[in-house]
């Protein structure tokens, strides 16, 4: 005698999750919305699992800590409760009236037929959508800890999140500062393409945000530097300072970026432009005191050392660069928390910012808020969601699951998380919280 499916239905920590609630037209805008948009390229007779239950599943089982692999998220499906496979659109067995996720292996041959770019689109939009009232809802009990509408409990600060905030009280924003993003690779080292070579995606990683606005992947024959101007058409940057590596100090980047986006760059010089350098190293040269006007120092201490940043810079003049309106020079000095210095680091920059919408403070601000994109997304990727340990080699499928974790890391900040896994930590296995991360 079969089992009824009302009594396998367990949830949690919380009461049972009504899923007989018809949807929200308003609700238009959520993820499965967003999901809905992606085309499917399979033959709608033969579609028993839609592609926005099969992403939907795949995003709430990488937001759990463990979710890491294609194998973990079916492993977290299997174990789900039915009223949250049920909210997820999951196929329903019309025999025993239970429902099921996808299996692995129509995971993995549905998403490796997915448009990559389109994933990137459609959730980067998502994330976009819900920032605003991300906030709404959220108030402060008197203990420190946090609620959704006065209800359902919020994790408390995070260590990481006081720290951040007692930053910011010592050393409040700095005015004048202009919405700012950064644009860097990254390789995936454990996924391959057909024809062997390694998935490389080129991201825009938004200073403010903590998130992608934008993803593509990098073709096998070409490199990052072609692949930034339709990375750029699908974000607004207008106005905006976009900070880059010394891969991306090309003539062809910058008039890109200042002519055709009307934008402002920051950009880092190094041996790969021996001219522009030897010109901006000229133009910076001098003591302390000639360039006592246009020079900023900041100190740091936290983490187990020291560190001392002194900018200085200098009007680009002659030097024959695209939008090049000054020249700047970084030294930083690392120490022990003794005090003691003992490494020294010189780095050259160059950028559109005219000294009235840039002084040395800012500058030194942008050069770094860059790094965000190496601290706040490559090593959360790479070390929170073990992204290069991930062998997923078929087709869109490497890139398709990393415009997911970037979801899940956008979501999470958007929610106030700092330290995202401990944020995957607090999400594991409690549906509430899974529900209360995404707009369905």
């Amino acid at each position: 005698m079969p089992v009824a499916p009302s009594s396998l239905i367990t949830v949690p920590e919380v009461g049972q999750i009504d899923s007989d609630v018809p949807p929200d037209p308003g609700q238009e805008r959520g993820l499965l919305a967003r999901f809905r948009v992606i085309a499917d390229t399979r033959q709608t007779s033969k579609v028993r699992h839609t592609l926005e239950a099969i992403l939907a599943v795949m995003t709430f089982g990488t937001t759990v800590v463990g979710g890491d692999s294609i194998t973990a998220i079916i492993e977290w499906a299997q174990d789900a409760p039915q009223d949250l496979l049920a909210r997820l659109g999951c196929w329903r067995d019309p025999l025993t009236g239970l429902h099921h996720a996808a299996s692995e292996r129509t995971m993995r041959r549905v998403l490796a037929e997915v448009d990559g770019d389109e994933v990137d689109r459609q959730t980067i939009t998502y994330l976009g959508e819900s920032q605003a009232p991300t906030s709404q809802g959220r108030v402060e009990d008197g203990g420190g800890a946090e609620t959704i509408d006065g209800n359902a409990p919020c994790p408390p600060r995070e260590r990481e999140a006081r720290r951040a905030v007692q930053h910011a009280r010592e050393r409040p924003p700095l005015e004048g500062m202009l919405a700012s993003a950064a644009f860097d690779g990254k390789a995936m080292r454990g996924a391959r393409l057909p024809g062997g070579g390694r998935v490389h995606l080129l991201s825009l990683f938004g200073h403010e945000q903590g998130a992608v606005l934008a993803q593509r992947q990098v073709g096998a024959k070409t490199t990052e530097v072609p692949e930034l101007a339709p990375l750029l058409a699908d974000a607004e940057v207008t106005g905006m300072v976009l900070t880059g590596d010394a891969l991306h100090t090309v003539r062809q980047t910058a008039r890109h970026l200042v002519h055709d986006l009307n934008s402002h760059y920051v950009l880092i010089i190094k041996d790969n432009q021996p001219t522009l350098l030897a010109a901006a190293a000229k133009a910076l040269t001098g003591t302390d005191a000639v360039f006592a006007a246009h020079s900023h120092t900041s100190d740091d201490r936290g983490h187990g050392r020291t560190e001392t940043r002194m900018l200085r810079t200098a009007p680009a003049g002659d030097i024959d660069f695209p939008g090049a309106a000054q020249v700047l020079r970084i030294v930083r000095y690392r120490g022990d928390l003794d005090g003691v210095r003992a490494s020294k680091e010189v780095v050259f920059g160059i950028t559109s910012l005219p000294p009235d919408l840039a002084g040395p403070a800012h500058l030194s601000q942008y050069a770094r808020l860059h790094w965000g994109v190496e601290n706040r997304e490559h090593y959360v990727r790479d070390v929170t969601f073990r992204e290069d340990a991930n062998q997923a080699r078929t087709g869109q499928l490497p890139h398709v699951m990393a415009a997911i974790r970037n979801l899940v890391i956008g979501a999470f900040r958007q929610k106030g998380h700092v330290n995202m896994a401990s944020a995957r930590r607090r999400h594991a296995y409690i549906p509430h919280r899974l529900l209360a991360l995404f707009t369905l």
